[in-house]
Order: C-alpha cells, then sequence, then structure tokens
C-alpha cells in the first residue's frame, strides 16, 4: 500500500473523476480470479466453482458514522458490513465493487485516501475490489459521504436463514452489545473464515445463519420468520461485552456475530473457536421470546436497531 504522504499533491484540488480513477487504477492489484480489474466498463472474474453470492450495503454519513470519522475507519467499516453478509452464507469471497457519492468538501487526496482504505481492507480479507463508480453532491446541496458496497461470493452450499429445524440449538459467535458508544461499529469482526469452520466442521448439523447487524432481537425474529419457528433465547445465557446488559445485546445491533442454529446432536467442541449456546428452536407462531431464570418468558423480537431512527 502507498503511504499517505504520496496523496499530498492532491491537497485542496476539488475532486476530479477523471484524475480519481487514474490514481485508484494505479494502485490496484489483480488477484488470480480476477482476469480484468477496474479501467474497463466492467470486471471480468473466473467463473466460481459454486452458485454465486451477491449482496450489498450502505455505509451513509449521519446513519452508520458521524461526520468526523476518519477516512480509514470508514471505509474499514463499509467493507466489513458488506462481508458480514457473505459470512452469514459460509461464502467464500470473490471480490467487491464499491460506489461513493462524495461530499462536495472532499479534495483529491480526500477521496483517494477513502478508496486506498476501502481498498486495503477488502485485499484483507481476499475480497479484492474490482471495481465501482464515484460522484459528487453539488455543492449548494451539501450532501454527506455515502458508500455502497457490493459483495460476491461463492460457495457449495450456502447456509441460509430459513433452514432451521424444531429442537436446534440457538448459538452466537461472540458477546455483543454496545457497538456504537463504544466505537466497535467501526471495526466489527469479519467471520468468514469462522463461518466456513462451522459449515465444514458441522456440514448438515448446520442448519441456519445470519449476521447480527441489526440486533439480537430484530435478528433472531429474521431467522424465526424465514424459517416458521419460533426462538427462546436464555437471559442468562446471552454474551454481553463488558459494561453492556442482555438489553443492549437485543437492540443495539452492529455486532456482526453470526448467529446461527444447529442440530441437538452436533458437537461443538470440534469448532476452534468459542461460541456460546444461548437458546432453542421451538413450535408455535414465529417470534422470539426472552426466558428468564425463573422461565417467564418476553417477547424481543421487535427490539433492534431502527433505520428510520
Amino acid at each position: 500500500m502507498n503511504s499517505p504522504d504520496r496523496f499530498d499533491h492532491f491537497e485542496g484540488d476539488m475532486v476530479s473523476e477523471a484524475r480519481l480513477l487514474a490514481s485508484i487504477q494505479s494502485r490496484m492489484t489483480a488477484g488470480e480470479d480476477v482476469h480484468v480489474g477496474p479501467g474497463d466498463d466492467a470486471a471480468v472474474l473466473a467463473r466460481p466453482s459454486g452458485p454465486l453470492i451477491v449482496s450489498v450495503d450502505q455505509c451513509v454519513e449521519g446513519l452508520h458514522f458521524l461526520p468526523d470519522t476518519d477516512l480509514d475507519s470508514i471505509g474499514r467499516k463499509a467493507v466489513r458490513r458488506a462481508a458480514g453478509d457473505l459470512a452469514a452464507m459460509a461464502a467464500s469471497p470473490l471480490g467487491l465493487v464499491a460506489t461513493a457519492l462524495l461530499p462536495s468538501r472532499f479534495t483529491q487526496r480526500e477521496a483517494l485516501r477513502l478508496y486506498e482504505s476501502i481498498r486495503t481492507e477488502a485485499e484483507s480479507i481476499n475480497c479484492p475490489l474490482v471495481g465501482g463508480d464515484t460522484s459528487v453532491w453539488r455543492k449548494d446541496l451539501q450532501g454527506g459521504l455515502h458508500l455502497s458496497v457490493t459483495v460476491l461470493g461463492f460457495t457449495h452450499h450456502p447456509v441460509l436463514r430459513s433452514t432451521a429445524q424444531l429442537g436446534d440449538r440457538v448459538c452466537v459467535t461472540g458477546p455483543l452489545g454496545g457497538s456504537f458508544v463504544s466505537g466497535r461499529h467501526l471495526s466489527p469482526p469479519v467471520r468468514i473464515r469462522e463461518a466456513m469452520q462451522l459449515r465444514d466442521e458441522l456440514k448438515v448439523e448446520l442448519h441456519a445463519m445470519i449476521d447480527v447487524s441489526d440486533g439480537l432481537g430484530k435478528d433472531a425474529l429474521a431467522i424465526a420468520m424465514a424459517s416458521r419457528v419460533r426462538l427462546h433465547l436464555h437471559r442468562e445465557s446471552i454474551p454481553c461485552h463488558p459494561g453492556t446488559s442482555w438489553k443492549d445485546a437485543l437492540q443495539d445491533g452492529e455486532d456482526h456475530e453470526l448467529l446461527f442454529t444447529v442440530s441437538p446432536q452436533a458437537d461443538l467442541s470440534v469448532i476452534p473457536f468459542p461460541t456460546f449456546e444461548i437458546g432453542t428452536v421451538v413450535g408455535g407462531q414465529p417470534g422470539v421470546e426472552l426466558v428468564d431464570e425463573n422461565g417467564g418468558r418476553t417477547e424481543v423480537g421487535h427490539l433492534g436497531w431502527n433505520h428510520g431512527a
């Protein structure tokens, strides 16, 4: 990666798309699956050996990050948010494309720094940046930064959210809650490797999975609704980050751990990383209930990140 001081000759220049794209292309390196990268009308990738997995995620100033957030953190978050969907399907990364709607206040140097952060993060998870597009807000509109990242992956056996089964155990890959107030939302975990280990070790015993991006409550409900089952989550079993509570885990979002269900006989001891068993899949009307130490039950599927708030 070129060091930031290589961008100094852009300082103070307003964004020129032609110059920006030329600078980005000069820094790109194509992987073995990328036949044609940025610079042509479209990227050309090697055809994957399994079904193609495609997902897109946005990262918007004022919603997903504050206006004074540093550009390296913004680029990292944008890539990792999108990569979470590949992890949820237990898919191997193939590449990504990124678009940016830049504020009129941005200089050429800032725009290039942002794309460099996206490129570097993408390469770190073996999901190279293979294309994209850039626009700039009109000065009179004063719009904020808006990124969109589309990830491409492949797998022979995608893990869906719609295949949980009665009697399944409900598990999660790590602690939850407090991502925004702690700043962890700017550097969420990427669980692609863990997802593939779950798939490879558990095989048909791994039934359903989802990326915890909207909070445990809402994402558990997504599995329940898609699979037409009911989830019981045991309050005392939910892993929480220090200084956070089970309620934070249910509603804060942007943890990007994996929530998954496995058969009752699945042997989780073969998994080479910690997992936390937090509930069970039961029959009844699709929904999510929190079960306390005394057996009391509370509906919690409505708890989670509200994108319109």
